[in-house]
């Protein structure tokens, strides 16, 4: 495929989040239309920028992308925006607009997404002071995100106030970090905060969060980027979306039609930006309720680290390689980063014209032709494009520019793929090994001179977060570049000169494996590979990652070594935290089962030698379930940590335990609803029995969840060592069967286990046993409840009941046949039974030619989270022969709204085969009518505890009417359940309630019983 057309993109950096992501996109697209991008970077330098001024490529390209402006790290000179100016081709702006010269611009609309933004932290949430986070002098994107907070609060007639900003030194977490520390400093006289980028922002969220402050309860936050972390992090972040691969393929699209002759009419073209509220900024929106795994995002993370610390032992390889010999090799540089490459220095006939570059050095991978060492090339014409290779997918042309403080020797031409790690800042190590080349371009200069210098190599790298260091061990003189005084200095110490000042501040425990890393390098010729503590005067301490790999003389004597020093102490608060998490639960931060266990193992020990008690509380929450079900998972989880919070702070502020101290006592999350209490060191009971109290006690206050108070109780099992059970199964069996009993008796209450318990779970393990049973023996049988018309007393129907008998214990009622199914899984083939039996029950009506009558038969919120439950139902109808408008499908309110998505698509399915569908037991749950008017529910079914005081109690009544009235208007039909007397029939009646069922007319009965009344019905008809 010929190559089409060239496009050269001036660009101070090719990683990142910004840089690296609209590279990545213009390459794509660059790809598909059949171009070929050339890339060019002058050595961007943060703290000393340096105008680009050469005109590379001007002639041989046929259109310009500029990724830069006069705030970058690569500011570009005048003269050579005016000189791409002159040649006549267009020249596409990203990100910015340049009006020195005429061009086009795609820019993302930063100041009108922060007015928008800081609009919604004022208007829908009510903020009036308002803190701005940012670096307003670094770059035009943040000083135009700085613009719409000035033009928010203006709009809004809400002064400015200086006091209300906060410098951050970068756009990264560090600089998000420095601010908060600022912001920690001040009065903090604001409710909320804007941050310039994510990372700015999330680092405000984490320091304000460590002080105490929550977010966004105490103080909103707002970001700008929607960062892949932004929405994973706790609380999710509320953000701005630029769309950075609109931003590449708009700029190339323009760029592109230019080319090709297109006008256009304005010169600026505007991406828009998206709003992404979540919980940061006060909007509680619904998240997924997929847990996130915290931990795999750690090791991910350390995994990406670990891949470019291994990139850095390639490069100083690479680094090594290339300067061992008399004079810089630049294929063993630059090699395995590309297939093809040139260094071209400046001709030094042309003394400082800096006109003409002269091929020094070339190589190629495979049978590609290179050009000839000597060639003469204008720079307007580097690099030859016709000694360029066929370029492959992901491949482009990058050019360097080769100086530094102290020289400029030319540029550096190679083609190669783009980095798999380029969204990643600072990862791109080809921008080191260019820095490097320059240094070493600059060691060969002063070779020339000064041959005692020769082999003296001075790195200079202002693009790489490392720290690179040369010892010469027969001076013992040690050299640092200039990256290497940030790791020093964040320790309070000098660079060190020799090897004993840089072995004093290795941490004790870490100096012989340093020492000894040092010893293999020198004797084995080991590559230098090791991690160490350094420790400065400060008390402070970095975790550091040292390579290198030594030069020896003629003799096979090593005589330096080169190396580079990393901080990896993010690395290892990475494995810190992986470690925590092993043993502590991810979402309330208590320690888990395996640390329990491990507490529980040494405290026995202890016990034992001591002749002390141990304390093991089991505490359940009781109805958290309906909670989590009704208000959703995201609920679920807030209710669990502030449940875990209560708990501690009971255990803190408890006056019972007399000698026990706080670090003695353990509170833990075993998972889901249940923690558990440890307390070592007792003498007497008592004192456990008082805390107990003291934990139900703290229960009858309500949480406040999602804007709304929320009570839970707890149902706790205690036991004590050694008076019921000797190793941690046994304890924790115990005070498992303790709960449970607290939990019969009513819940909200606490026991200690007793010997009588053990026979009561035994009971109930027996129950358990013959329910498995029961079905295969055939021992259940239904009971029919007729349901009338309100009016005349005319039959309406019938509600299938199941009841068990069973031959070894008689009649078991439904109340304990039911929670028991449902604990153990069996409801959902018990309900499966129950719907066949009606429908075949029904179906036998018919045929006999009774009155046609709706069955309706309870469906469990186990069965309606089957996948299959919907062709269950269907081949269950067709089994037998039942017409399905027959059938109504009775669920809790609950069960409807525990999945919405999935309630509504089985029901709408079950709908359009003509099924009715009833909601029961309604106005017990947290539900309205206008939540479930989003199902296709027919009838609702009013709880027989409304109706079975209504005569009596005038809110009941009220209630009821209520129910009636809104039930009607949806167009849905009620009935009442639990009717006993004429009373509560007649106003009933007097309300239009449409049906009802209970004892006033008839109990549940047998099927032969049930029959007999449809043929008096039929009868009367």
């Amino acid at each position: 495929m010929s190559i089409n057309k060239r496009v050269s993109l001036l660009t101070p950096y090719l990683d990142g989040d910004y840089y690296g992501r609209i590279f990545f996109e213009l390459l794509q697209e660059a790809n598909s239309h059949n171009s070929t991008i050339i890339t060019i970077q002058a050595r961007a330098s943060g703290k000393n920028p340096v105008p680009f001024n050469y005109p590379v490529s001007t002639m041989e390209t046929d259109g310009w992308l500029l990724m830069t402006n006069p705030q970058s790290v690569l500011p570009i000179a005048p003269e050579l925006l005016e000189k791409i100016e002159s040649t006549g081709k267009p020249v596409v702006t990203i990100g910015y607009t340049e009006n020195s010269i005429k061009c086009h611009s795609v820019i993302i609309d930063n100041c009108e997404a922060t007015k928008e933004a800081i609009l919604h932290l004022i208007r829908d949430h009510g903020h009036r002071k308002i803190a701005f986070v940012g670096n307003k002098e670094e770059h035009l994107d943040l000083i135009e995100r700085f613009e719409g907070y000035l033009k928010a609060l203006a709009e809004c007639d809400i002064p400015y106030d200086e006091s209300l900003v906060f410098h951050a030194s970068d756009a990264l977490r560090k600089g998000g970090y420095h601010a908060a520390e600022a912001m920690l400093a001040s009065e903090m006289d604001f409710t909320a905060v804007f941050a310039s980028t994510d990372l700015n922002a999330l680092a405000v969220m984490e320091k304000l969060q460590e002080a105490g402050y929550k977010v966004p309860d105490n103080i909103a936050v707002i970001g700008f980027d929607d960062l892949d972390v932004a929405s994973s992090s706790t609380p999710s972040l509320t953000t701005i979306r630029q769309p950075f691969d609109d931003l590449a393929r708009s700029s190339f699209d323009v760029l592109r039609q230019l080319i090709n002759g297109s006008v256009f009419d304005e010169p600026v073209i505007k991406i828009q930006t998206e709003l992404i509220t979540r919980e940061s900024c006060g909007c509680h929106i619904q998240m997924s309720t997929q847990p996130v795994d915290v931990q795999k995002q750690l090791i991910e993370s350390n995994l990406n680290l670990d891949n470019i610390l291994k990139r850095y032992d390639d490069f100083v390889y690479s680094w090594a390689s290339a300067t061992r010999e008399k004079s810089f090799d630049f294929s063993n540089m630059f090699g395995q980063k590309g297939r093809w490459g040139v260094l071209a220095l400046w001709d030094k006939n042309e003394a400082d014209q800096k006109k003409t570059l002269v091929v020094s050095q070339a190589f190629s991978e495979d049978t590609d032709k290179i050009p000839p060492l000597g060639m003469h090339i204008p720079i307007e014409q580097f690099p030859p494009m016709e000694w360029i290779p066929k370029l492959r997918d992901n491949d482009f042309v990058r050019v360097q520019s080769i100086r530094n403080e102290r020289g400029d020797w030319g540029f550096i031409a190679i083609v190669a793929p783009i980095d798999d790690l380029i969204f990643i800042s600072a990862a791109d190590i080809t921008q080191v090994s260019f820095t490097v080349s320059a240094a070493s371009l600059e060691r060969d200069e002063l070779f020339e001179k000064i041959e005692s210098i020769a082999e003296q190599l001075e790195i200079v790298s202002r693009t790489t977060n490392d720290g690179i260091w040369d010892w010469d061990s027969n001076t013992d003189n040690i050299q640092w570049n200039v990256r290497s005084l940030d790791i020093f200095n964040a320790i309070g110490e000098e660079l060190p000169t020799d090897s004993n000042s840089f072995l004093k501040l290795i941490h004790p425990k870490d100096a012989e494996r340093v020492k000894e890393a040092f010893r293999a390098n020198n004797d084995q010729s080991t590559v230098l590979k090791t991690e160490c503590r350094i420790c400065g005067r400060n008390g402070k301490k970095l975790w550091v990652y040292i390579t290198g790999d030594s030069i020896s003389n003629k003799s096979g004597s090593s005589v330096r070594i080169i190396g580079t020093v990393t901080n990896i102490s993010e690395k290892k608060r990475a494995e810190e935290q992986i470690k925590y998490l092993a043993f502590h639960d991810g979402l309330t931060g208590l320690p888990n089962r395996q640390l329990l266990h491990e507490r529980m193992r040494v405290q026995i020990e202890q016990a034992k030698n001591n002749n002390s008690k141990l304390g093991i509380f089991l505490i359940d929450l009781d109805r958290f379930k309906v909670i989590n079900d009704t208000l959703g998972h995201q609920a679920g989880d807030v209710l669990i940590q502030q449940v875990a919070r209560l708990l501690e702070s009971t255990v803190v502020s408890s006056t019972f335990i007399s000698n026990v101290s706080r670090e003695k006592i353990t509170v833990s999350r075993l998972g889901g609803d249940e923690f558990v209490i440890l307390v070592t060191d007792i003498y007497d009971v008592d004192e456990l029995q008082l805390l107990g109290n003291s934990i139900v006690q703290k229960f009858l206050e309500p949480f406040f969840i999602q804007n709304q108070e929320v009570f839970t109780t707890a149902s706790i099992g205690l036991s004590v060592y050694p008076d019921n059970g000797l190793n941690i199964d046994e304890l924790l069996r115990c005070a498992d069967m303790a709960m449970y009993r607290a939990k019969e008796n009513g819940k909200n209450q606490w026991e200690i286990y007793s010997p009588d318990i053990n026979s009561r779970t035994l009971e109930r393990f027996t129950m358990e046993n013959l329910l498995r049973k029961a079905l295969e023996r055939d021992e259940f049988i239904l009971h029919y409840q007729p349901q009338y018309h309100v009016s005349d007393k005319r039959i309406y129907g019938m509600e299938a009941l199941v009841r068990w008998m069973s031959p070894d214990r008689g009649m078991i009622s439904p109340a304990e046949l039911i929670p028991l199914a449902e604990e153990t899984g069996l409801i959902i083939p018990i309900g499966y039974w129950i719907l066949k039996e009606a429908c075949k029950q029904t179906k036998y009506w018919l045929d006999q030619g009774h009155l046609p009558v709706l069955i309706s038969v309870n469906i469990s919120a186990r069965q309606l989270q089957e996948k299959d439950f919907v062709e269950c139902v269907k081949q269950i109808l067709e089994e037998t022969a039942l017409p399905p408008q027959y059938l109504c499908l009775e669920i809790t309110e609950s069960a409807a709204i525990k999945n919405m998505e999935n309630s509504n698509s089985m029901l709408s399915e079950l709908d359009k085969v003509g099924i009715k569908i009833a909601i029961d037991d309604f106005g017990t749950g947290y539900s309205s009518l206008a939540m479930l008017r989003q199902l296709p529910i027919n009838i609702v079914k009013i709880d027989s505890s409304f109706i079975r005081d209504m005569d009596m109690d005038r809110d009941d009544a009220a209630i009821v009417k209520a129910i009636i009235a809104m039930a009607h208007s949806l167009e849905l039909t009620v009935t009442a359940e639990g009717v006993e007397t004429e009373e509560q029939r007649k106003i009933l009646s007097n309300e239009k309630c449409d049906y009802m069922q209970g004892y006033l007319l008839n109990k549940p009965l047998p099927s032969d019983l049930a029959e007999e009344v449809l043929k008096m019905q039929t009868i009367k008809q």
